[in-house]
């Protein structure tokens, strides 16, 4: 099985998949924008890393416009910034003199050429929304990975906290498996997410990350009841469980 994972990943890695995104071109305000991601997809988009950056560049087509993602400024503290799934901004490239409203009103951030800009809550722009898809259907992780490819685009990775609780956001309409499949699999050594996203972000259950887990145990999940909510676990891939695309 190991031998087939690793054609996938090859594959993978050549087609440039990775859209957990959803450019939407029509212009809205932030505070609107907001409203339709989360009625009609998971929230406003979070950005994790320079991949994620890059991937929202792509799907504007790089236009040279401004347009909204999940920032806005903490109220409580207005030189701290926040994503709108919830979560402290830890990584973002910001434009050079940026962020420059603190006396201002622009309170709501976006993007324009790949760098980050803060803008006034009543400008209009384009936007981006994070999309995550929860499927009830008890599927070995296999057979996860290819519904997810071929209904939606892939089985779910997590870049970050702010991923995580989107993602439980989701979780929380439903009634689900105890664990849901992402697309964290174990192979050549090491835990890879099937997407080809960079491993940056971990957050494994109690027993930590397993470096030699057992030959059945070699797919991911993330715990959705009980004390320890949003960790990973090695699984094993043969049990049916849930399983969350984008």
């Amino acid at each position: 099985m190991d031998e087939i994972f690793t054609c996938i990943l090859l594959l993978l890695s050549l087609s440039g998949t990775f859209t957990k995104y959803v450019y939407v071109k029509e212009e809205k305000n932030w505070p609107d924008a907001q409203k339709y991601c989360r009625q009609t997809y998971t929230d406003l988009a979070p950005v994790s890393n320079q991949n994620d950056l890059d991937k929202l560049q792509q799907l504007s087509g790089n236009v040279d416009n401004r347009m909204w993602i999940g920032l806005e400024r903490n109220s409580s503290n207005r030189t701290q910034w926040l994503w709108s799934g919830g979560g402290a901004v830890s990584w973002f490239l910001w434009a050079q003199d940026e962020p420059n409203g603190l006396n201002r009103t622009e309170d709501y951030g976006g993007i324009r050429n790949g760098r980050g800009y803060d803008f006034n809550i009543g400008r209009e722009h384009t936007f981006f929304c994070y999309s995550a898809f929860v499927v009830r259907e008890n599927k070995t992780w296999e057979e996860a990975l290819e519904y997810c490819r071929e209904q939606h685009d892939d089985l779910a990775s997590v870049a970050s906290e702010t991923e995580i609780l989107l993602m439980q956001t989701e979780l929380k309409k439903y009634n689900t498996t105890e664990h849901v499949w992402i697309g964290l699999r174990f192979l050549s050594g090491d835990w890879l997410w099937v997407d080809g996203q960079e491993l940056d972000y971990e957050v494994w259950g109690q027993g930590g990350k397993p470096s030699c887990p057992d030959a059945k145990m070699k797919c991911g999940a993330l715990q959705v009841t009980g004390g320890s909510l949003g960790v990973w676990e090695a699984r094993d891939c043969e049990k049916r469980l849930n399983f969350i695309c984008y």
